[in-house]
């Protein structure tokens, strides 16, 4: 079950919802709900999600067991690391090593289709039990020795498939007692239907159109056809999960939560450097606070801290997913990023402003046409097609059998994610009284036309559930 789906959203939101304000918005519902939520089309693989639990309780414990003992401490919290990062592996990248060693001529008697499903938002519930045990062993945060507690935090729905990554020393007082309010309720709900609108009436429909220009074969594949999937692409993966955060922060704020923002208009950005200090933002500080800091950072010396920020790079890709083309795709940014350190950023600082926006833009672009490919040797394909070195056949599909007048104002209406229209559409002036009637009836006219669509059946699942 995913926030866009008709189960979801005319089904159990709005019998939890009753439930949940009924009973005085309990945590017993709360943790009861999220369990539902998850095991709705997860129930064959819900061991996962407590193993992961328990191994972090019962490792919290051990860590407050072991106070004044150095020693014990690290080595219960490399046990518990290693066991949330293990059961992690098994099931998301043990099929990657098989396939690896399979292409160097190494079986091992396993083949990928004997491997158990990837339980749906393995890697963010594994993120949020590392995080929670690292910060107890350097003391950010107090142990917690409810198992009732902690499962509300490991499971609660909002964040539970796709983030964003929620540390526990942000969340641990709202467990206990929730601030809630006539503005914070429809405050989220407006997130909720932001969300939504991102996600079923823009990203979707970039979605049809890039996944038929990449289902081409390669003598199909036109110069400006393949740059239009790079660019449907980049466009559709932002709204995707932007749309995905939105309505993750207006559930919390329905429940009682605040959860961090997680995107901040990235495509603003001026650099690589900045863009990813814009995007996932709970991930890019997970991946500087629990790797790249205890790699040493950027304490140790110019040459360790270029090293450093590909390793942690590199993994952000591998994070992404299990195959080649998400490692290179990691590596390409982090070689970017240390590119900027030793002297692009200099130069491009000479540029004008529109200039440095356009090139960040565009380093994200060509790099997440590998990120989509399905294979090193389509990613080949691709390239060579946006860099025009591979001549499409006579009979190759035309630009404008994708780029119909839909497209193009879908394609628009993402733009405007890269142009400063934030005071006047967010910010301050559309939030006074006056603007309200025009608020409720823009909301309205989305919330029908996402109802429409998902009356039509045409949706797909999250981009993120798969990572």
């Amino acid at each position: 079950m995913n926030f866009s789906s008709v189960e979801f959203l005319f089904y159990f939101l709005p019998a939890f919802l009753a439930v949940y304000f009924a009973s005085g918005r309990h945590n017993a519902v709360l943790l009861l709900g999220s369990a539902v939520f998850y095991a709705w089309g997860e129930l064959r693989n819900a061991w996962a999600l407590v193993a992961s639990l328990l191994g972090c309780y019962l490792c919290g414990l051990a860590l407050q067991g072991s106070a004044g003992r150095p020693r014990a401490r690290r080595l219960v919290l490399a046990l518990g690391v290693v066991f949330q990062v293990l059961l992690l592996g098994a099931f998301k990248y043990l099929g990657f090593v098989i396939d690896s060693l399979a292409g160097v001529g190494i079986h091992v008697g396993l083949q990928r289709q004997d491997l158990p499903t990837l339980p749906v938002g393995i890697s963010f519930f594994t993120f949020h039990a590392i995080s929670y045990l690292v910060d107890c062993f350097r003391g950010n945060t107090s142990v917690e020795r409810s198992l009732f507690r902690l499962a509300n935090y490991l499971l609660l729905f909002p964040h539970l498939l796709a983030g964003p990554i929620v540390r526990y020393l942000s969340i641990r007082r709202q467990l206990v007692r929730r601030h809630w309010t006539v503005a914070r309720l429809r405050f989220g709900l407006e997130l909720l239907i932001i969300g939504l609108a991102q996600k079923l009436l823009l990203a979707n429909h970039l979605g049809a159109t890039v996944d038929a220009i990449y289902a081409l074969d390669r003598g199909a594949l036109s110069t400006s056809v393949a740059w239009l999937g790079a660019v449907g692409y980049a466009f559709q993966v932002y709204l995707d999960f932007s749309g995905y955060s939105h309505m993750a922060l207006g559930l919390a704020l329905l429940l009682g939560f605040s959860f961090p923002r997680n995107f901040n208009l990235p495509f603003r950005s001026l650099s690589v450097r900045e863009f990813w200090r814009r995007w996932h933002i709970s991930l890019s500080s997970w991946l500087r606070d629990y790797v790249y800091q205890p790699l040493g950072g950027s304490r140790r010396g110019a040459s360790r801290t270029m090293i450093n920020t590909v390793v942690v790079f590199t993994l952000c890709g591998l994070w992404h997913g299990a195959g080649w083309t998400f490692v290179l795709w990691g590596t390409y940014n982090g070689a970017l990023i240390v590119l900027e350190r030793l002297a692009l950023a200099q130069v491009t600082a000479r540029w004008p402003k529109s200039l440095q926006q356009g090139y960040a833009w565009l380093a994200f672009v060509v790099g997440v046409a590998m990120f989509r490919s399905q294979d090193m040797a389509q990613a080949t394909d691709f390239y060579a097609a946006m860099a025009g070195l591979t001549g499409a056949a006579d009979n190759a599909p035309v630009l404008a059998r994708y780029l119909d007048g839909k497209t193009v104002t879908v394609l628009l209406l993402a733009g405007c994610s890269m142009l400063p229209l934030r005071d006047w559409i967010g910010g301050r002036h559309f939030v006074r009284p006056r603007f309200m009637v025009s608020r409720f009836v823009l909301l309205s006219v989305l919330l029908l036309l996402c109802a429409m669509t998902l009356a039509a059946g045409s949706h797909n699942p999250f981009l993120y559930f798969r990572f």
